[in-house]
């Protein structure tokens, strides 16, 4: 068992045939909830993501949850569905409409390989305060700015534009690069 992804395996029931669902945990408790699935479910998945965060004024290494408040179990729907709702750290599975939300092995084996090496680690910021940047893309293409800084992780960025005085605007990241 890889310790950077919590997983728990056993052996999968002969007359049902499990499948993955997506479990939504209460806030916080994924390794509660994770626990406790792991001697009912036949397979119990959290992976876990490493990000660096400020604590106390210093940047440290935090390891977590890769999609907050959800994890994946392996179990025959039919069979343990209130079991696997009522266990401890479980808020509910997730449904689309009257139907659990039902994960393709495909998806959750992607998860895993991804995960096989330690906690998945997001590529650093792009750009740091400060550096210019051109607008390569939009209706303000062509135009020059100082990047300030990333909103939403890498994928909305804010920029003070130059030519209008400093005026800050927000876009995607893709339709910025920096001035060489």
């Amino acid at each position: 068992m890889n310790e950077h992804v919590i997983e728990a395996e056993t052996e999968a029931d002969s007359e049902g045939a499990p499948k993955w669902y997506l479990v939504r945990t209460k806030t916080n408790e994924e390794r509660i909830a994770h626990h406790h699935l792991s001697g009912l479910a036949a397979e119990v998945l959290l992976p876990l993501l490493r990000v660096r965060v400020r604590r106390w004024g210093r940047m440290v290494d935090s390891v977590g949850p890769l999609f907050p408040s959800y994890l994946f179990a392996l179990f025959d729907y039919d069979r343990q569905c209130a079991r696997v709702s009522f266990t401890r750290g479980v808020r509910e599975i997730v449904r689309f409409g009257l139907r659990p939300a039902e994960v393709a092995r495909w998806i959750v084996d992607e998860i895993k390989d991804r995960c096989a090496a330690g906690p998945i680690e997001l590529a650093p910021p792009r750009y740091s305060p400060g550096e210019p940047v051109r607008v390569v893309d939009g209706p303000l293409r062509g135009f020059e700015g100082v990047f300030q800084h990333h909103l939403s992780g890498a994928e909305r960025v804010a920029i003070l534009l130059s030519a209008m005085g400093a005026v800050r605007a927000v876009m995607p990241a893709r339709m910025i690069a920096p001035i060489t």
